[in-house]
């Protein structure tokens, strides 16, 4: 099988829980049939209750029609959107004052809950994850259906699930060279399940994100999750991801494994549970979030997410490649120069904008004034999704200069390269509620 086809699990682990048929006539949008489910019109409103769904319907560029979220939709760039409880017991009440077409949810969610939703007229979608490759592939071109209708949502769905996997393996042949020796990193996964430690094997979306690294992980081939603390004193990797602080104390306190060169190195960088098994724009993050930890040379900016369980030893720190103190001061200053421009372009692949050279002003209307008004709404500074337009007005201008006054930056109300580039930065300080702009 080649890896093409099996990095098809990178782009989603959700499907649809029953059997998905579509219906058009000639060449119609909709009506969409999805199972017992018939989409008559392209949804305006959605309440998302899976975390894993919300990511991908994020990733294809629905999330502006977001209404409300479960807690467990916890994705910084999605917080903007008003929570409804948790996704197995929402607010009911919330979700129907909500007003959405339909509610995106996961097997947990209350059957008590979902009757009531639907007594409402509220559509429920119900999404598991899947475990074959043509599920998978499915699931982005079904979202794509579900918004877009039968044939541009299923070229849109296609489309950019290909684009996803593109950048993954974009993202891997950064790597290439990064080894003088030839050599690839070797790596695993740890997390705890009912207080038993467990190591990640192959088979699974979270290993082909960890593939997309150029590492290799020791437990790919292996059967048994259980982890055993001999095979991984032979295999001694190189780095090891663990999933919460308590599987770190774990990994610590064991005789055994506080001897392995990755945690005496200090090589060791928490990603959560749901870094690495969301499959849309977490994917991407989570990818370069541990591009970033293992090939220092390829760091986007000048911070990171996360940082190791411990600080780097002067063992590590001397094993990659000291600069003088003249080096040192200068590369410092250049990432202080550049660290805005940097950060912002992790974030801005997100939203789908080039930020090189781009300066907007009042008076513009074109996309790129569409996707810094949706940034702005999620930052807090537009607050009505309607008014999303497209056209650069005197209130975006207003909700710019109350940006640039929280940031400190020069207040023009015009969204310069530099001002864009804070905007579309992941530390940018968002709107306080009483400031938050409330029309366009």
């Amino acid at each position: 099988m080649t890896k093409k086809l099996i990095s098809v699990i990178l782009s989603a682990m959700i499907v649809l829980s029953s059997a998905l048929v579509f219906s058009g006539c000639g060449n119609e949008e909709y009506p969409v049939r999805i199972a017992n489910i018939e989409i008559k019109n392209k949804p305006k409103s959605i309440v998302v209750l899976d975390d894993s769904a919300a990511d991908i319907i994020s990733y294809l560029g629905y999330d502006d029609t977001i209404v409300g979220r479960s807690n467990e939709v916890d994705q910084e760039w999605l917080s903007i959107a008003p929570s409804v409880g948790t996704a197995s017991t929402p607010d009911v009440g919330k979700i129907k004052a909500a007003k959405p077409d339909i509610v995106f949810a996961g097997d947990s969610l209350n059957s008590q809950a979902k009757s009531q939703l639907e007594q409402e007229g509220i559509q429920v979608i119900t999404m598991a994850p899947g475990d074959t490759p043509t599920m998978i592939e499915t699931n982005y071109i079904t979202i794509g259906k579900i918004f877009d209708g039968a044939v541009t949502g299923s070229n849109k769905g296609s489309s950019e699930y290909s684009k996803l996997i593109d950048l993954m393996e974009e993202t891997e042949k950064s790597t290439d060279g990064q080894l003088s020796n030839g050599m690839r990193y070797t790596m695993c996964y740890l997390y705890l399940e009912n207080n038993v430690l467990k190591l990640l094997v192959g088979g699974s979306y979270a290993n082909m994100l960890m593939e997309y690294t150029g590492g290799i992980n020791i437990a790919a081939e292996a059967v048994e999750e259980n982890a055993d603390v001999n095979t991984l004193k032979i295999a001694n990797p190189n780095f090891i991801f663990y999933a919460d602080e308590a599987t770190l104390n774990v990994i610590k306190s064991d005789d055994i494994l506080k001897t392995l060169s990755a945690v005496k190195g200090n090589k060791m960088l928490m990603l959560s549970e749901k870094e690495i098994s969301r499959q849309g724009q977490t994917a991407l993050l989570t990818l370069d979030k541990m591009i970033e930890f293992m090939y220092p040379k390829l760091k986007k900016s000048s911070a990171t997410p996360e940082q190791p369980a411990t600080q780097p030893s002067a063992a590590v720190e001397a094993s990659t490649a000291p600069q003088s103190p003249s080096q040192t001061a200068t590369a410092a200053a250049t990432t202080a120069a550049s660290s805005v421009q940097n950060t912002a372009a992790s974030v801005a692949d997100k939203y789908k904008i080039n930020l090189n050279k781009l300066s907007l002003d009042e008076g513009d209307d074109d996309n790129s004034v569409k996707i810094l008004q949706k940034r702005l709404f999620d930052l807090g500074y537009v607050t009505d999704k309607g008014n999303i337009t497209g056209y650069y007005g005197e209130a975006t201008k207003t909700a710019v200069k109350l940006f640039q006054k929280n940031n400190k930056l020069p207040q023009t109300g015009q969204a310069d390269n530099k001002t864009l580039g804070a905007i579309f930065n992941s530390a940018a300080v968002k709107a306080e509620p009483a400031k938050q702009q409330a029309t366009q």
